[in-house]
């Protein structure tokens, strides 16, 4: 498996917050509060997402489809899940994958 979770260099993931290194504004920092992840600033149901320890979904309208699922150390679709879509997560932060994977962020 070649797809690994990595933060870019212009990007900062400290603790519970993942923002761009050079410039950053609260309307463009995500933060882990408890169980949501979201915006620091303008947070909405609509762009919340919620992290149970297991699996990452959106707050509204969450599916099969959109639910991102971690067992171990990888990182996959709940469905349709392949080679080519299966992650090594490593030691990146659950933020690192919310950045990468669902706001494709880098």
């Amino acid at each position: 498996m070649a797809n690994i979770i990595q933060i870019p260099t212009n990007w900062s993931c400290a603790g519970k917050e993942l923002k761009p290194k050079s410039g950053a504004k609260n309307s463009d920092t995500w933060i882990l509060d408890g169980r949501e992840l979201k915006l620091k600033y303008g947070a909405f149901f609509s762009n919340t997402w919620i992290w149970d320890g297991k699996e990452i979904r959106p707050k509204t309208g969450g599916s099969y489809a959109n639910t991102w699922v971690i067992e171990g150390q990888k990182v996959k679709p709940k469905i349709n899940a392949n080679s080519s879509n299966t992650y090594d997560m490593g030691n990146a932060p659950i933020l690192a994958v919310f950045g990468q994977l669902i706001l494709r962020l880098w």
